[in-house]
């Protein structure tokens, strides 16, 4: 009778156990919703099945901080971004232009930049 009962809870453990919801996994987002640990770097990264996913901040807009706005001097690197110029209009508010700068330190060292995105314009 031990027996029997002991091979029904083995079996009702495996069909259990097959019956789970898996997450699949294709990209950055799915990876961190499923619960596998992200690494803080920039980008982030998630690792799931020997497999690393980054982040996608190709669309993400950066703001000019006080402490980039007050810099001394700039690397000369070449990492362009695409910054947004608060253009000065005398009669009428204008909209903003679009301005490439080699880097976002030389970006947000133009007081009229508010804003800028990774790459060119």
């Amino acid at each position: 009778m031990n027996n029997t009962i002991k091979i029904i809870l083995l079996f009702a453990t495996i069909i259990l156990a097959g019956c789970t919801d898996k997450i699949t996994v294709t990209d950055f987002e799915s990876c961190a919703a499923a619960g596998y640990p992200i690494m803080e770097s920039y980008p982030r990264q998630c690792r799931a099945n020997e497999i690393t996913y980054i982040e996608d901040i190709s669309d993400r807009i950066f703001e000019c901080t006080t402490e980039q706005r007050n810099v001394d001097a700039c690397i000369e690197i070449y990492q362009p971004v695409c910054g947004k110029v608060n253009v000065q209009c005398i009669t009428t508010p204008c909209d903003p232009i679009n301005q490439t700068y080699s880097n976002s330190c030389e970006a947000c060292r133009n007081e009229l930049v508010e804003s800028y995105t990774l790459g060119e314009c």
